[in-house]
């Protein structure tokens, strides 16, 4: 009886104790990102959306007004006495109109860039590991400083005036400010340009990544069946990297759909609006015409429409589809 006593099975509440105690152990080690998650992420997400239904300009006390700040947001024109009062208000859908263009160009753009580069960077080629590093050099340099160098190319006596001079001045190219010319419509166009070539090799190291897992027998037997070159990459490597494309895409437009820092160093907003984004409108609002509750209704908006366009390119690129 002694013996049958002590070979018995342990009670099934000590196992539950134990994987209990795994878990309060695994929650205590990641306590600290939740509760910073949960005061300055989800809380303050909390906070604007509050605010933005308040009166708050800066130093009074907020008072709850209902819908207003959201139908002066989405009002799509202001009539002249409101424009004189609140001069964003009419600036805001072609801030809009700016911010959504500026995403969908860049982060096609981007992505197939950095899908090509990835791609010719795995093949077999002399010296790839000096073009990895020289790509990607941009990418861990502050956007300040690429946005002052950047100024400086894009000059109507800089570098990329001179090559295009150099190039094309026989067939009769003038050189224009493209930050600065609003007839040119070049200050939009000179911004994607920046935000493309120094993001794409971020992207790039995500799909070299991905292609180092792609099974070599993939790539033979394709070759067997007749399937190389460009035939080879649309139909096998395309389809193989899907999930990598769905996650690109969502990076690049989350990030293109917030983008401040170029707009704001390198034109301010100009020339004549044409370089007015959403997020450098929420922040002249703000901290311009101190407009705290205005400023985040137009955030909460902006939040919306990323999270949107997030659904309709899990349903598009994402979701039970992603691994075939």
């Amino acid at each position: 009886m002694a013996a049958e006593a002590r070979s018995a099975p342990a009670p099934k509440t000590s196992g539950m104790n134990r994987k209990t105690l795994e878990a309060l152990t695994g929650y205590l080690y990641v306590s600290p990102w939740i509760i910073l998650s949960i005061i300055f992420t989800f809380g303050a997400m909390l906070y604007v959306l509050y605010l933005s239904f308040t009166d708050l300009k800066l130093l009074n006390t907020p008072q709850l007004i209902g819908f207003d700040n959201y139908v002066r947001v989405l009002t799509p024109f202001a009539w002249p006495w409101e424009t004189w009062v609140h001069p964003e208000k009419s600036f805001f859908w072609n801030a809009v109109w700016n911010t959504v263009i500026y995403a969908a160009v860049v982060t096609f753009c981007q992505t197939w860039l950095a899908l090509i580069l990835a791609v010719i960077l795995n093949a077999k080629l002399i010296g790839k590991q000096f073009f990895r590093i020289g790509w990607y050099i941009p990418s861990v340099t502050s956007s300040v400083v690429i946005s002052l160098i950047f100024i400086w190319i894009f000059q109507k006596e800089g570098v990329l005036n001179y090559t295009l001079v150099t190039l094309f001045g026989w067939a009769g190219f003038q050189p224009i400010g493209w930050l600065t010319d609003a007839a040119a419509h070049s200050a939009l166009p000179a911004l994607m340009l920046l935000n493309i070539s120094t993001t794409a090799p971020t992207f790039m190291l995500y799909f070299l990544a991905a292609l180092q897992d792609v099974p070599e027998e993939i790539y033979e037997a394709a070759s067997l069946d007749g399937c190389v070159g460009v035939q080879r990459f649309f139909k096998i490597t395309v389809p193989m990297l899907r999930p990598i494309i769905f996650l690109v895409v969502v990076l690049g437009t989350i990030g293109t759909l917030q983008i401040f820092d170029q707009a704001y160093i390198m034109t301010a907003g100009g020339p004549l609006h044409q370089t007015e984004t959403i997020n450098y409108l929420i922040y002249t609002s703000a901290f311009t015409n101190f407009d705290m509750a205005y400023a985040s209704a137009m955030a909460f908006v902006l939040f919306v429409l990323i999270f949107s366009l997030f659904l309709v390119q899990n349903r598009m690129l994402g979701g039970s589809n992603t691994g075939q």
